[in-house]
């Protein structure tokens, strides 16, 4: 008996220990408690997005307006020099679900127009896969539009009852000639190492008093754009604007992840689900469209020649050209033209593997890059996985259907814009998505096939002007792309 006493006492007094230690904890975590439920009462903390810290604009005007008679709303007659007109009803009706898709002129369906984009074509197959819901798929591609314009449109379109929002873009950060100041404030810069205590407005109540106090220094300091996109390839000098600068890449990329972490924490908030969309990249049958070298003036004579004999060399002896295309990229390995070449002979020998790193190599030390580089790749796939975003691989998902796995024209109708097969795979793959993550409501059967033939009957349905229009802005775009971008026609 007075061992099985000695035992109810010591159990007693270890549950009596560990009681107190949780009182303990439970105590010390009081204050941050009482905090967070102060900051929500206050209404403080909330994600800050009428400000960028690494770029300004002179001026801002919303995307959408009211119609005359306040029944819908659409793309501001101002914005139609770089969006193309779409609208949706003001007040959305039961049993809608409203989608918008942000990116730029791949989203709006470049070198054609937004009937033949992937948003038209996903709103057919939605409407196909669940034909009792009424679907509002709304177009806000920008030509020339990078991330961080994307940021005040999605700010916007938050207003407008959305259910979905859809981010599509990342080859347009290096158009602007943006000289980003080398200060930023520390809410930004402790950002990535405090990501989940983010998610307590009490951390980012701090955080905004800190940045707040320096928020004069880092305005004076960041860079002011204009209203409107002015690429550097819209100017008469457009492809000399652009110069190798390590740094300036570095900071785009940081840039890039900033907005798309803003773009989360937005659609967090208005608890409406983001989703990623990888834009495709031709590797294939895309040259650099400008290449520096990093070698002296002797040493880039050798490359010249050794990729001059490489291509001699090519229809005798693959192997010998090949070799001699892998020396030229050992003299200098910042030669973008280098690198094309060599993944042009492995590509021509068969060795896809070998190629397709020898071209994303290419695109990724072209000096003006035009086509998303594999940094700016990597970053969007790390926010997706950080945050659980949803993200649709448009870039693999096309060179699945492409020889070797590499992207080409097979599936692209210039450097980054997708055939009108290429963008109703990303429809049909974007509508799988959605459902796969519960956004749709039960499919239909066989809808992917009706979703197809849906988007075929669309094409085949245009007439002749709009594939001549199409064309004619395909050449143009050509002539912008090689820095030409002020050449009356016909030169």
């Amino acid at each position: 008996m007075r061992l099985h006493g000695r035992l109810l006492t010591t159990q007693h007094g270890r549950s009596r220990a560990l009681l107190l230690r949780l009182l303990a904890v439970l105590t010390g975590c009081l204050p941050l408690l009482a905090a967070e439920l102060a900051c929500h009462l206050l209404g403080l903390g909330i994600t800050a997005t009428d400000s960028d810290p690494f770029v300004g604009f002179a001026g801002s005007r919303p995307l959408f307006e009211l119609s005359d008679d306040r029944s819908a709303y659409r793309i501001s007659a101002a914005r139609l020099n770089f969006f193309r007109p779409a609208s949706f009803p003001a007040r959305k009706t039961p049993g809608t679900t409203r989608i918008f898709v942000l990116g730029g002129s791949t989203v709006q369906g470049h070198p054609f127009s937004t009937e033949t984009a992937f948003p038209r074509l996903l709103q057919l197959s939605l409407e196909r896969l669940h034909p009792a819901r009424r679907w509002e798929v709304i177009n806000c591609g920008g030509v020339s539009y990078a991330s961080y314009r994307l940021l005040p449109v999605l700010q916007e379109v938050l207003q407008y009852e959305p259910d979905i929002c859809i981010f599509c873009e990342g080859q347009n950060e290096f158009l602007e000639d943006v000289a980003y100041g080398a200060r930023r404030g520390l809410a930004e810069t402790a950002a990535p190492l405090l990501t989940p205590a983010l998610r307590l407005r009490c951390v980012r109540a701090i955080l905004r008093c800190v940045s707040d106090s320096d928020a004069a220094a880092r305005t004076a300091s960041r860079p002011l754009l204009p209203a409107e996109v002015l690429t550097r390839l819209d100017q008469s000098d457009g492809l000399a604007r652009f110069h190798r600068n390590d740094a300036q890449s570095a900071t785009v990329v940081q840039h890039f992840r900033h907005t798309l972490q803003r773009m989360v924490q937005l659609c967090l908030e208005r608890k409406v689900p983001l989703v990623f969309v990888q834009p495709p990249v031709n590797l294939a049958d895309c040259p650099p469209f400008k290449t520096q070298f990093a070698v002296d003036a002797e040493q880039q004579r050798q490359v010249l020649e050794l990729l001059q004999r490489a291509r001699a060399e090519a229809a005798a002896d693959r192997s010998a050209a090949v070799r001699l295309a892998q020396q030229a990229v050992l003299l200098d390995e910042r030669c973008a033209l280098a690198w094309y070449e060599l993944g042009q002979l492995q590509l021509t020998a068969g060795d896809f593997e070998s190629a397709k790193i020898s071209l994303q190599r290419a695109v990724d030390e072209d000096v003006c890059p035009l086509r998303m580089t594999t940094p700016l790749q990597r970053t969007l796939q790390q926010v997706a996985s950080e945050q659980h975003v949803p993200l649709l691989n448009a870039d693999a998902l096309l060179a699945g259907v492409c020889r070797g796995g590499i992207v080409s024209e097979q599936v692209l109708v210039d450097h980054v814009h997708p055939s009108f097969r290429g963008h109703e795979d990303i429809a049909v793959a974007l509508a799988e998505l959605l459902l796969s993550e519960g956004l749709t409501g039960p499919a239909a059967a066989g809808w992917q096939q009706s979703a197809r033939a849906a988007c075929r009957a669309v094409v085949q349905g245009l007439d002749d002007t709009y594939f001549l229009r199409g064309r004619r802005t395909l050449e143009a775009l050509r002539k912008w792309a090689a820095g030409r971008a002020l050449e009356p026609d016909g030169i």
